[in-house]
């Protein structure tokens, strides 16, 4: 194999790539990438068994062939040469000669039969979106998956999408939950799968946002698997297998109190109360005519009280909160107001952008 790329755009390459690749001792060859150089392209693929990478970049082949090289080796060589050069790559046995400039480097190859054999999966492109509109679902919602592996259905984002091509992602961590939707394009027939639901991993969706640009995106799903195309890039996530929870029972129907508040000011106090919080970081928010309390005590951390102006009228009604549950819900938030909704002090809040229908974001109470 013989070929040569141009370092900036073999850097991103490898980037991506490597951002996938695993870093576990004990699978070691999954920090290994396979390249092939083929029909004026070259292939190269990344994977950590659960989230496969496979992205096509045109280039300058003079010999085809494939290697297995370590990720991260070849990223570091390739990043720290002079921007905008060529790079060389051939393989020699059980190495690969990289060359740039006046550089020369050896790089062991590992046997490429060792590599993981990846189903050659294409997205069918029967849905479309906008890039950045799927990547907004993803911060929307990403902050509320839960870590805790325990809950297996928990640790990802379910995503459904509707005949009438509403997609909606939904998460929670049993003490959070969000809910996003938009549009999609549904150029055919929706595959079954979505509108039931799949629940897409944490990680998966962390590694589609990184690479969510400018531009349209295809989606599909097959033999268990979320696969999103990203012009020549191809993701290959594995879904998480359970049964999400029915999340309609969480959204209160009805709610008794609302108050409309700056967002950017009420973030501003949460942070000044939570310099006075205990571990559990709980505060409590006191809603009353124009104006919403935020006070919390702690015998070790002393205790604070502030208020925040607020469009509200009716009786007051007080409740304790995780005061960073509320702070992750009003970063993700692009307007200037938000609405806070509450019924009583036992049942969950909801919190809204009030220019758009198209999030909610509900929080369980915590115990004064």
């Amino acid at each position: 194999m013989k070929f040569s790329l141009e370092r900036d755009t073999f850097a991103r390459i490898l980037k991506r790539i490597d951002s996938v690749c695993s870093n576990r001792g004990s699978f070691a060859i999954l920090n290994s990438c396979m390249i092939e150089a083929r029909d004026h392209s070259i292939v190269v693929t990344g994977t950590d068994l659960d989230i496969t990478l496979r992205t096509v970049e045109n280039a300058d082949i003079i010999e085809e062939g494939a290697i297995l090289i370590n990720a991260r080796r070849l990223l570091d060589t390739v990043q720290n040469q002079v921007p905008g050069c060529s790079i060389f790559m051939t393989s020699e046995g059980s190495q690969v000669l990289v060359e740039a400039g006046n550089f020369r480097a050896r790089i062991p190859t590992s046997d490429i039969a060792e590599f993981p054999q990846i189903a050659d999966i294409e997205a069918k492109t029967t849905l479309s979106m906008d890039a950045l509109e799927f990547k907004d679902l993803i911060d929307k919602t990403y902050f509320s998956i839960s870590k805790d592996d325990s809950r297996a259905d928990f640790t990802g984002a379910f995503l459904t999408i509707s005949e009438n091509g509403h997609i909606q992602m939904v998460s929670t961590d049993g003490h959070r939950l969000s809910r996003a939707e938009s549009l999609i394009t549904i150029n055919g027939q929706l595959p079954k799968t979505f509108v039931s639901g799949v629940i897409v991993p944490r990680k998966g969706l962390a590694e589609l946002a990184k690479n969510l640009t400018d531009g349209n995106i295809n989606i599909d799903t097959a033999n268990n698997k979320f696969i999103v195309s990203i012009g020549s890039t191809i993701f290959h996530i594995n879904l998480i297998a359970g049964q999400f929870p029915d999340f309609s029972k969480v959204i209160p129907s009805q709610l008794d109190h609302k108050a409309i508040i700056k967002r950017e000011d009420f973030q501003q106090i949460l942070k000044r109360a939570s310099i006075f919080t205990a571990k559990a970081g709980t505060i409590r928010l006191t809603m009353s005519m124009g104006k919403l309390d935020i006070s919390t005590f702690d015998a070790k951390s002393g205790e604070m009280r502030d208020f925040v102006q607020a469009e509200y009228e009716g009786s007051g009604v007080t409740a304790g909160f995780n005061w960073r549950y509320i702070d992750e819900i009003l970063s993700v938030i692009n307007n200037d107001y938000v609405s806070l909704e509450v019924i009583d002090m036992d049942s969950p809040a909801v919190i809204r952008d009030i220019s758009t229908d198209n999030y909610d974001f509900i929080v369980m109470p915590m115990q004064l």
